[in-house]
């Protein structure tokens, strides 16, 4: 009976310890769900930065791209209309060859601070998950314009394969040997006939390769826009993502 009268007598000082245990065990929950909530927020912020700056780089590389196949799509126009018209010496020739434009550069973007992100299981840190999902579309469309300019870059190289064995002597016509061949005399005229023979297996199969070329650079003309836009809208909604904080 002591023991009751005592509790009674005690009850709200044990109530107010009982209580106080409680709050204090919440408010240290409270305060380490913030810490992490905090650093979670500081490290999203850090990726959504590094993401930027990889963007900007991607962006001036499609620039660089662009100008890229707009040379090859207008110098191989050019190698072709010419290839028609009489080639009347040598120097004539080697000046057409010299125009033929044979880049194969396959597609080699920033991807690193994605590749972290999706590696180190950090994707769930975005919290926005619009923004979470134009990340991902990006980086899924890059992979799949890399997977079809290989594809592209692999069977076009089969025609410079072909020209070079049909060929035998392009490559000192397309000036890769200048330093070699630096005498007339070091070349025959039936080594360049066929340039003035349309007609010509050896004429058709550089035609077909130049042309093969154009038309593999139109199509990475237009995947290089599309990426730049894609580059460009991606930067403007992280940076408002950012801004928003």
């Amino acid at each position: 009976m002591k023991i009751f009268k005592h509790l009674r007598k005690e009850w709200f000082r044990y109530g107010f310890e009982t209580l106080a245990v409680i709050v204090g065990i919440l408010v240290a929950f409270a305060l380490d769900n913030w810490n992490e909530e905090r650093k979670q927020q500081i490290q999203e912020t850090r990726y959504l930065e590094s993401l930027v700056a990889d963007l900007l780089a991607d962006s001036a590389y499609y620039n660089r791209r662009i100008g890229d196949s707009e040379r090859v799509i207008t110098d191989n126009s050019y190698s072709i209309q010419q290839m028609y018209l009489e080639q009347a010496d040598l120097a004539e020739v080697k000046d057409l060859i010299s125009s033929n434009n044979w880049n194969s550069e396959q597609l080699t973007t920033q991807n690193s601070s994605y590749v972290d992100l999706t590696n180190s299981g950090s994707l769930s840190i975005i919290s926005n998950q619009g923004l979470k999902e134009s990340i991902i579309n990006y980086y899924r469309e890059n992979e799949r314009v890399a997977a079809h300019i290989l594809e592209f870059n692999e069977v076009s190289s089969r025609h410079l394969v072909e020209v070079g064995n049909i060929i035998p002597n392009y490559g000192k016509l397309h000036h890769i040997s200048d330093d070699l061949y630096n005498d007339e005399n070091m070349y025959r005229d039936e080594e360049w006939a066929f340039i003035n023979d349309p007609a010509s297996f050896k004429f058709q199969t550089l035609e077909y390769a130049l042309h093969a070329y154009r038309i593999k650079h139109m199509e990475f003309l237009a995947h290089f826009r599309i990426l730049k836009d894609l580059s460009a809208a991606l930067i403007e909604k992280i940076q408002e993502e950012l801004d928003s904080r």
